[in-house]
């Protein structure tokens, strides 16, 4: 009877000439594969390591190409309109006003109306407005005895100095506005430009003035609107 042995016993192997004796299952295994053609090779090769479905990976791309763009989601066009002067939104086209703040919305290519009996108006955000006549002056703060017409409005806008900022509309039908000679606290803007102390600028129709950066007034009514100023020669 051949005497079994344990397989990590080293003194089985003594004597054993290289070429010779196998050691268990390895003939086995090199009698299955003699005979077999290299391309048959890697068929068993694939049939061993599992199901045929895991030799599909080799042929899945590394990298993930984007969806066809007729199955990308649109892109939703920008809305149709104008910014409005008084608080920025967008006034659909057709709207005569804004639907956030009510300012008017003159129509494009058309000049602004008029008012009438001459008065120049100034829109604040919400509807709110104050009216200056001709050969008038409005003064804009938080003072109730030196901005006595405006400060009604402007009392509680702390951003708002108490003497501000003046309006003069002209017999003529001009309209000027002015930084108080002191200065403001926080200053004021006519569209893109810084007035500073004492600084004015003469108003056009759709201007926008800045009181501080909370409160913002639209200019209406002005009858004797500044010349274009002519542009520059290339």
């Amino acid at each position: 009877m051949t005497e079994v042995r344990d397989w990590g016993d080293d003194e089985e192997w003594e004597g054993v000439e290289e070429g010779g004796a196998e050691r268990p299952g390895e003939s086995g295994e090199r009698e299955s594969w003699e005979g077999v053609e290299e391309g048959e090779a890697g068929e068993r090769l694939g049939e061993s390591e599992g199901p045929a479905v895991d030799r599909d990976w080799d042929e899945v791309p590394t990298g993930v190409s984007p969806p066809p763009e007729s199955l990308q989601p649109p892109v939703a066009p920008p809305p149709a309109g104008r910014r409005c002067q008084g608080c920025g939104a967008v006034v659909p086209d057709g709207m005569r006003a804004c639907p956030v703040c009510r300012t008017p919305v003159a129509a494009p290519g058309r000049r602004p109306e008029r008012l009438a009996g001459g008065v120049l108006r100034l829109v604040f955000r919400g509807g709110r407005h104050l009216d200056v006549p001709r050969g008038r002056e409005l003064r804009l703060g938080r003072s109730g005895t030196w901005a006595t017409e405006s400060s009604a409005l402007l009392a509680d806008e702390e951003t708002v100095s108490a003497r501000h900022a003046t309006v003069v509309h002209t017999a003529d039908g001009a309209a000027w506005v002015s930084e108080v000679a002191q200065g403001a606290t926080n200053g004021t803007r006519v569209n893109d430009r810084v007035l500073g102390p004492d600084g004015s600028a003469r108003l056009r129709n759709g201007d926008r003035v800045e009181l501080g950066p909370r409160i913002c007034f639209v200019v209406r009514g002005v009858e004797q609107e500044p010349e274009p100023e002519p542009e520059p020669e290339p």
